[in-house]
């Protein structure tokens, strides 16, 4: 029974979330395709040319190549991967499928599931999985969406994004999806109601934003940017190749690393 509990659960939990995570997986690969479709109408319309020949030179050189990045075919079907809404839906997605523990507490289901043979860091288990599943098949199908956007759309001529970008732009959502999954599992191994704990990480979310902003904003507020996730994924600096990428998800799995085990921890000591 053991040896089968852990597919079951996966598979029960994705069942139940089935309708939420689809249609999140459409949304975000047909928005992918939609900024194909945009920068293909700039492309045709000579529209870049247009807006890099007006941008003041000031501008130019007190943001450097991240100026220019957006006013490109390459740079506006990379914007998808660090665009702030696209952004907080994966990273909440990710949250919302970690939480389920907390869920099942609230409805009553755990006790069910501890009266078989099955341990409590299996059910963590299960969560961290699905987690890391629906975030990486949420990252997967921005990815094809890209490519088969631009495959299918793209104007002859197009300068297309380096491949190398794209994937390291993946990786950083990835990565700081699997951050907040994993602060919503070690949420949802304190909380006793999913809806508190998926509160908190979106609390999380929005505070940790607000925080890099006030950092990259404020000289004096320089300090804090360290202690931020979203100071691990520079989108503009990833999309244009000086970010410092191999540090970036190294501290982002780390800081994921340490959520889960403290997850773990919690979950079996809790009273249930």
């Amino acid at each position: 029974m053991k040896r089968h509990a852990l597919p079951a659960l996966v598979a029960r939990s994705l069942a139940r979330g089935r309708s939420v995570y689809a249609a999140a997986f459409v949304i975000l690969a047909a928005f992918q395709v939609l900024l194909v479709v945009v920068a293909s109408s700039f492309q045709q319309m000579r529209t870049f040319d247009l807006v890099s020949a007006m941008m003041p030179m000031g501008v130019q050189q007190a943001f450097g190549p991240s100026a220019l990045m957006l006013a490109s075919f390459p740079g506006i079907v990379s914007f998808g991967y660090f665009h702030p809404v696209i952004v907080i839906a994966v990273l909440l997605l990710a949250a919302y499928a970690a939480t389920e523990p907390a869920g099942e507490v609230e409805w009553g289901l755990f006790d069910l599931e501890l009266s078989r043979p099955v341990r409590r860091r299996t059910v963590v288990t299960r969560s961290v999985l699905v987690s890391l599943g629906v975030s990486t098949g949420a990252v997967g199908t921005m990815v094809a969406g890209t490519w088969a956007g631009l495959a299918a759309l793209a104007p002859a001529g197009a300068q297309w994004p380096m491949p190398a970008r794209v994937f390291s732009l993946a990786a950083h959502l990835l990565l700081t999806a699997w951050v907040f999954g994993a602060a919503g599992l070690a949420a949802g191994a304190w909380a006793r109601r999913r809806g508190t704990a998926f509160g908190a990480v979106a609390v999380a979310l929005v505070f940790f934003d607000l925080l890099n902003f006030l950092a990259d904003a404020w000289p004096r507020a320089a300090r804090l940017r360290p202690w931020t996730p979203f100071h691990y994924f520079p989108g503009f600096a990833v999309a244009n190749g000086a970010a410092p990428v191999a540090r970036d998800l190294t501290v982002l799995a780390a800081v994921a690393a340490v959520l889960v085990a403290a997850a773990y921890w919690r979950f079996e000591r809790r009273d249930l």
